[in-house]
């Protein structure tokens, strides 16, 4: 069985251009995080997008292990008009605790219709999935859903 999870999404930034810092913590019974990889496969809702050149150059400079996992993907596209992708993920140990995973990624807005109100338009990022592999025998071998609350 797996230890308790604890999920944590901030947004940081402002404006169009943003970044997703997502933050896993394990809890008591795994004994040896050093041996695991956690892989995070995260949605990205229409109402922003990922641009897969800009995670190439990341990986390329060695600051974010990830890579799109959808397919004709028009990063160009306003919200109304595209679809959700998915984006996958590794994480990497927090140098900063021992139980933990951190994995960061740029985000960008959508263009969105035009509306009388008060102009502000939500986006909700949803919880992703979360898939763990421990070499060895050691700790948690299992696949790991963070259900939305």
């Amino acid at each position: 069985t797996c230890s308790e999870i604890t999920l944590r999404q901030e947004v940081l930034k402002d404006g169009f251009h943003r970044d997703l810092l997502i933050k896993v913590k394990f809890g008591e019974g795994i004994e040896d995080l050093q041996r695991c990889r956690l892989l995070i496969k995260q949605y990205i809702p229409t109402g922003l997008f990922v641009d897969p050149y800009e995670l190439a150059s990341l990986r390329e400079r060695n600051i974010t292990e990830a890579m799109m996992v959808s397919e004709n993907f028009d990063i160009e596209a306003p919200n109304y008009l595209s679809k959700e992708s998915e984006v996958l993920i590794y994480a990497r140990q927090d140098s900063q605790c021992i139980d933990c995973f951190q994995a960061f990624l740029p985000v960008h807005y959508r263009y969105h219709r035009p509306h009388s109100k008060d102009g502000e338009t939500f986006t909700v990022v949803s919880n992703p999935d979360l898939l763990m592999y421990c070499d060895q025998g050691k700790g948690c071998k299992c696949f790991l859903r963070v259900e939305k609350e």
